[in-house]
């Protein structure tokens, strides 16, 4: 490309560190262009059009780490133009995002996102507005021109997240879950001691911000790897912005639902929430999700991992007790499992170990889930005595786990067990 052998000949640098001179940033706009979606806008961007990569992108060019949706800057007027043919080039539809001046027009391409966003007050000004000065960050296409805010590539040497100005913490509090997010992310980096102060005080401007926002960023901390999880969850902690975020409840409570994240095996966003909100109790912890405004979906599953046993008697669990349970938590058993895992007693955790090896096999988590009534209905509800309403669906339910739990095999076990327990349900004596 015509573009690119350009940059590899002359870069002009605003800003250069000791790790990365020229050199250093011809390899990571060569970086970036072996990204499929930085391509295809290089292949359709003109001069006259000063288009630029900035921010994530361009910041994970230089650490040499895989960088996620394609950030892309142009000037004013300019957005809908441009993003409508890099929408053909992709073979997609543009969808625009907000409202002008901060409308993002995002450009489906190959299972990522491409962002377009128009500058307000050119290319210097647009990157004095970000959040730090390592994403503050800029190659223009197509011939790769480097640009950064003063001291961008010093601070990405060090590894330290700095603000390029004073403000840019209280003009979006959202930055102080970004920070956070880059802390969790990025293995080694710190924030700046400076930034700290302008951080604390945004934090108390945190409920300002609209739920949807917040949680976008609390999913990727939460969905972070455990030990970024972490060193973000006690970022936001020393900041207040948990305090902030979860009014009410006092510190223990939080750092025991930080301890508990901490214990999570896979990354989970929903499931990590659960186990922050599991120390305030239920009723507040189902409060906190509808005030969120979490989906209904995360709500139904919350409501469903709070009621899981997460402590028991010292016995090994019985097939009745891994029935019970995989029917409890359908259809969240994978999620039920893991939060199990990090906040059960041993005996929780054996029971989830129990029903994890009936979820490595389908048709036996199948017979669990729908076990077949060897009875008709008819016969069950006389065998019962109980007609149609809730007495009867609770009876049924009872039939089912004990079907499912292999404690009934065939008609005849079946008519004695209805007519002995009259559908209480009680499992077999054990420990």
């Amino acid at each position: 490309m015509a573009g690119r052998s350009r940059a590899k000949r002359d870069i002009p640098l605003k800003t250069t560190g000791p790790r990365w001179g020229q050199a250093g940033v011809r390899r990571a706009f060569g970086a970036l262009m072996r990204r499929p979606d930085a391509r295809a806008a290089a292949s359709i961007a003109r001069p006259a059009d000063q288009v630029r990569i900035v921010g994530g992108a361009v910041r994970d060019a230089f650490l040499v780490r895989k960088g996620g949706d394609l950030d892309l800057a142009v000037p004013s007027g300019t957005a809908g133009a441009f993003a409508e043919r890099l929408a053909a080039r992709a073979g997609t539809r543009v969808v625009a995002v907000g409202a002008a001046p901060r409308r993002i027009l995002k450009v489906p391409f190959h299972g990522r996102e491409i962002d377009v966003w128009e500058e307000e007050g050119g290319p210097d000004a647009d990157l004095m507005r970000r959040d730090f000065t390592v994403n503050a960050l800029a190659f223009a296409l197509p011939d790769g021109s480097f640009t950064s805010a003063p001291g961008a590539l010093a601070d990405l040497e060090a590894r330290r997240l700095t603000p390029p100005r004073p403000g840019v913490f209280l003009e979006d509090p959202l930055r102080v879950l970004r920070a956070a997010r880059l802390l969790a992310e990025l293995a080694g980096f710190h924030v700046a001691r400076r930034a700290m102060p302008e951080l604390r005080e945004a934090a108390n401007f945190l409920r300002g911000v609209k739920e949807e926002r917040r949680l976008v960023e609390l999913d990727k901390i939460l969905g972070a790897p455990a030990a970024g999880r972490m060193r973000a969850l006690r970022f936001l902690e020393r900041t207040s912005a948990l305090a902030i975020l979860f009014q009410g409840t006092t510190a223990r409570e939080r750092r025991r639902g930080v301890s508990l994240v901490g214990k999570m095996a896979t990354p989970s966003p929903r499931v990590a929430r659960a186990l922050l909100l599991l120390p305030m109790g239920p009723k507040r912890a189902e409060d906190f999700l509808r005030r969120w405004k979490t989906s209904r979906t995360e709500q139904r599953l919350a409501s469903r991992l709070f009621a899981l046993p997460l402590r028991g008697p010292r016995c090994p669990p019985t097939r009745w007790d891994v029935a019970e349970l995989l029917r409890l938590s359908s259809p969240f058993e994978e999620e039920s499992l893991l939060f199990l895992f990090a906040a059960g007693d041993s005996r929780a955790r054996a029971l989830a170990r129990a029903a994890q090896s009936v979820l490595r096999r389908p048709a036996a988590l199948h017979r669990i889930l729908k076990p077949v009534r060897p009875l008709p209905l008819a016969e069950i509800s006389s065998l019962l005595d109980l007609n149609e309403g809730p007495d009867l669906g609770r009876a049924l339910s009872a039939f089912d786990l004990a079907l499912a739990s292999g404690a009934i095999r065939g008609p005849g076990a079946a008519r004695a067990w209805l007519k002995d327990r009259r559908a209480l349900g009680n499992p077999p004596s054990g420990c």
